[in-house]
């Protein structure tokens, strides 16, 4: 009898050591969704989507074809419903992941995709995979990619005035990129900008260094390194990127476009002579003549929202204004706390708005003191003065103040 109880002491105790085991114990879970967009079958570049999380953290997501890992997924990207149903884990408000498989590397037919979650503390779990085929044909591999600037509705405003200087520069950029099943047939041989449907420019016969314009125009093959992760087995990716400018003032004035909704389409070309509108977008022409003061406009870069700061910080952004910028005013919860200095290199802001008055350098920074602030959450806002006098709010950015206490 006795020992009995003793039995049933110990099971009590080991039931017990056992429902409060620590959650860190527990492996990495999440989903594969499969082929954006649905399917079981792909053809060329074939976008993969999920999520992952641990409670250690999720350091990477591998992508498996027939168990072999051939790459690693983009992780860190927003699924709010992820976010509402595992709140506080690590990566619980970016748990989604992205990869773009390049299908041609494989030969067609039934192939078995799936994905590998390692934890930060070396824990594998392996994602129930999903069957798809493979169908790759020369003439189902054109080229793709994206106009990423400028937004879909845009107004691109020109200076409509032929005696007025300088002239305002419109900047069309974005990427292309192509794969095949024959190296004849992989790459892009040229990129066009169409207006209205009718061919503009192309990078093969119009490429051009202007520093006016902001540098190479109407080409193709810039630098793209940051889609070299996503397109990490694509010839084209590092080099994807196209730009084209156009002088939207000088097409009104010389009646060769009219002010108003026009479209924009980027048609590619590959190596093997296919061709494909690629990207298509609408906007609307008008004269810097036809309106009153322009806004500036720009954005807070530094702090970063939700980062604990203590005593001295910087606070950066850009910022542009047609007119030119006088001074910017960066407060904090809704207090002056100085003038910001300009004058600082923004690259990419240069290449995007040629021929603004601080395009050269957009940038701007200013020190202060976060021991003047109580700790706690804060609200740090930037505005622009320009040259006319015009106020502009163009945006602000909460972080935490962290101060020891004395």
């Amino acid at each position: 009898m006795k020992r009995n109880v003793i039995l049933a002491v110990t099971a009590v105790a080991l039931l017990a050591l056992t429902s409060v085991t620590p959650a860190w114990a527990a492996a990495p879970f999440g989903s594969f969704g499969g082929k954006v967009g649905g399917g079981n079958s792909g053809a060329g570049m074939m976008p993969l989507f999920g999520w992952a999380l641990d409670d250690d953290g999720v350091e990477r997501v591998d992508i498996l074809v027939d168990g072999v890992v051939v790459g690693q997924a983009s992780y860190g990207r927003s699924r709010p419903q992820i976010t509402r149903r595992y709140p506080g884990f690590p990566d619980a408000a970016a748990a989604g992941w992205a990869y773009e498989l390049d299908t041609t590397r494989f030969l067609n037919g039934m192939h078995t995709v799936g994905a590998r979650i390692k934890s930060r503390t070396g824990e594998y779990v392996t994602l129930a995979g999903r069957r798809f085929e493979f169908t790759n044909v020369q003439h189902n591999l054109a080229p793709f990619g994206k106009i990423e600037f400028p937004n879909r509705g845009a107004e691109m405003r020109g200076t409509c005035s032929l005696v007025d200087t300088p002239r305002r520069y419109s900047v069309v950029s974005g990427y292309a990129m192509d794969v095949g099943v024959q190296d004849y047939d992989t790459g892009v041989a040229f990129v066009e900008l169409m207006i209205d449907r009718q061919i503009w420019s192309n990078s093969r016969s119009d490429c051009r260094f202007s520093p006016a314009e902001g540098g190479l125009s109407d080409c193709y093959g810039l630098r793209r390194l940051d889609l070299e992760p996503l397109f990490p087995n694509v010839k084209d990716a590092p080099h994807s990127g196209f730009r084209f400018v156009l002088d939207v003032g000088l097409l009104i004035a010389t009646d060769t476009f009219r002010p108003g909704s026009h479209v924009l389409t980027i048609r590619s070309s590959d190596h093997a002579g296919q061709v494909k509108d690629i990207s298509e977008i609408h906007v609307t022409f008008s004269c810097d003549e036809f309106g009153a003061n322009e806004n500036s406009f720009g954005e807070v870069g530094m702090p970063r929202i939700g980062n604990l700061y203590h005593g001295m910080i910087q606070a950066s952004g850009w910022a542009l204004d047609w007119e030119g910028i006088q001074h910017i005013v960066i407060m904090v919860d809704s207090h002056p706390v100085g003038t910001a200095t300009l004058g600082a290199a923004r690259p990419q802001v240069s290449q995007q708005y040629p021929g603004y008055p601080q395009s050269p350098a957009p940038g701007w920074s200013l020190s202060f003191d976060t021991r003047q602030f109580a700790n706690g959450e804060h609200l740090l806002e930037a505005l622009v003065v320009d040259n006319a006098g015009v106020e502009t709010y163009i945006g602000g950015r909460r972080f935490v103040i962290s101060n020891p206490v004395p």
